[in-house]
């Protein structure tokens, strides 16, 4: 665990707020009754049920391929193993934080056909949003490895192949000639 570096804890960081805030309340909107006394009702929706199926799927699928990116790493796995889950989730993760920005910012009408002005974004949708990016960012950052040391990076030149005999011997009987 001695080799893992900020970018890895950042996927694992962004991947347990993902999955962590989808439980929590995402959007709310507020309805005040006017009758005597005045009330107030607050309808608030979680992430799974106001993202959509998609939205959720590309979420999940992200968390999940970023836990996978962290505990190969964590146990020095060689890059036959990080490279397929750092390539896939620096693919899924852009579009995916993409899409999220384009759905809290144009607030889903939460399936009741309410006015996305009216909605509101709570602030695990937020934290969620924030996770994502921190997924992201540490994905990318991750895929560029730079590192030479350790067992799993190390190379080392072959050896030079030895000069061949009979073949100088020839070439240079051929060039007196």
């Amino acid at each position: 665990m001695k080799h893992l570096r900020a970018a890895e804890w950042a996927v694992l960081i962004g991947s347990i707020g993902i999955l962590a805030t989808l439980w929590q309340p995402w959007f709310s909107y507020g309805l005040t009754l006017e009758s005597f006394p005045t009330q107030s009702l607050n309808l608030t929706v979680t992430g799974w049920d106001g993202l959509g199926w998609l939205m959720v799927a590309l979420l999940v699928i992200s968390a999940l391929l970023g836990v996978g990116l962290f505990l190969t790493f964590a146990a020095n796995g060689r890059d036959a193993l990080t490279l397929p889950f750092g390539a896939t989730l620096g693919a899924v993760a852009v579009p995916t934080l993409i899409a999220l920005m384009v759905v809290l910012f144009t607030r889903p009408g939460l399936g009741l056909n309410l006015p996305a002005s009216d909605v509101g974004i709570e602030p695990a949708g937020w934290i969620g949003a924030i996770s994502m990016v921190v997924l992201t960012a540490g994905s990318l950052v991750s895929i560029r490895n730079e590192r030479t040391e350790g067992a799993s990076r190390a190379y080392s030149p072959p050896s030079p192949r030895p000069a061949p005999t009979g073949v100088a011997a020839v070439s240079h009987e051929t060039a007196e000639r």
